[in-house]
């Protein structure tokens, strides 16, 4: 424990104080509503989490590519079953989060942007440090990937987005978990909820060409989803920018310059994946001369 307290009080004041010197100088009070709830009165849980997180990602990826590793023909059991497990999870929990908050900013009559954040808004904020909580849940995507050896799949995108939201929602959950912060948190949990249905269908389906075409035609559209996902934030965040809207400013211009790097990075691995890449040759099938 003392240990503990000795890293916790180091990267505390690191955090803290590194936010103060950005510009304009950010100063991050406690949410009454969030206060003692584990995870958030400090910052040291979500760097430990997040440099852990990037640890096993980098050795995971040194071993699999020293070892010449390649991706598995076929999933152990236990973890073909893991995956399933996993990604149902998360299907879940993104639709009561998604349900939830949207019930909230119905019951608590929030226009569409332009919202201000309320400490007496509990469920609301209750909700929001939910959707914190789970992109802890979410690190174990890139997990699941190292243990299937997919490194095709780890992208600089990936582990960046998964990386970066995780420390912006635990500011987000500590200083102001509601208002305009619901509007990213609804959306972000509706796209989620097809993408987890997307790859609980994939784990299900496993490597059945003839069922994965039959079901998992719309992926292309998935993407353009969350692509569309980014756009909405941004002219959001433009919106309450030139509106001065009584949210967090220093969270809205967050809100704004992250969404122009997730829909650059998106963009090109939209253009890569489904524009510039090579058509498959089509299986040419021979006949016997008769």
């Amino acid at each position: 424990m003392e240990a503990y307290e000795m890293v916790d009080s180091f990267v505390s004041k690191t955090v803290f104080e590194t936010l103060q010197r950005l510009r304009g100088g950010v100063v991050l009070t406690e949410s009454a509503i969030t206060k003692g709830l584990p995870c958030v009165d400090s910052p040291t849980p979500i760097v430990l989490g997040l440099s852990s997180y990037l640890t096993f990602v980098f050795l995971g990826l040194i071993v699999i590519k020293s070892l010449d590793l390649k991706p598995r023909s076929k999933e152990p059991a236990i973890l073909n079953l893991f995956v399933i497990f996993h990604n149902f999870v998360c299907f879940a929990l993104s639709l009561y989060m998604c349900v939830g908050i949207v019930r909230q900013a119905i019951l608590n009559r929030y226009s569409l942007w332009g919202n201000a954040y309320n400490p007496k808004e509990v469920q609301m904020g209750h909700l929001l440090y939910i959707f914190y909580m789970s992109k802890y849940i979410e690190f174990m995507d890139t997990v699941i990937m190292i243990l299937k050896r997919n490194t095709r799949q780890i992208t600089v995108l990936h582990v960046y987005h998964h990386a970066s939201i995780s420390f912006i929602w635990w500011i987000i959950a500590y200083h102001a978990p509601g208002g305009e912060a619901y509007f990213s948190a609804a959306l972000n949990s509706g796209v989620h909820v097809l993408m987890y249905l997307y790859y609980l269908l994939a784990a299900t389906l496993g490597k059945n060409e003839k069922a994965r075409r039959k079901y998992l035609w719309w992926g292309k559209y998935l993407t353009q989803l969350q692509m569309f996902q980014f756009v909405l934030n941004m002219i959001q965040a433009y919106y309450d920018i030139k509106n001065n809207s009584p949210y967090p400013q220093f969270l809205i211009q967050i809100l704004f310059y992250y969404m122009i790097s997730l829909l650059a990075l998106f963009g090109n691995f939209y253009v890569h994946k489904y524009v510039s890449a090579p058509a498959k040759p089509a299986k040419i099938k021979s006949k016997k001369a008769e």
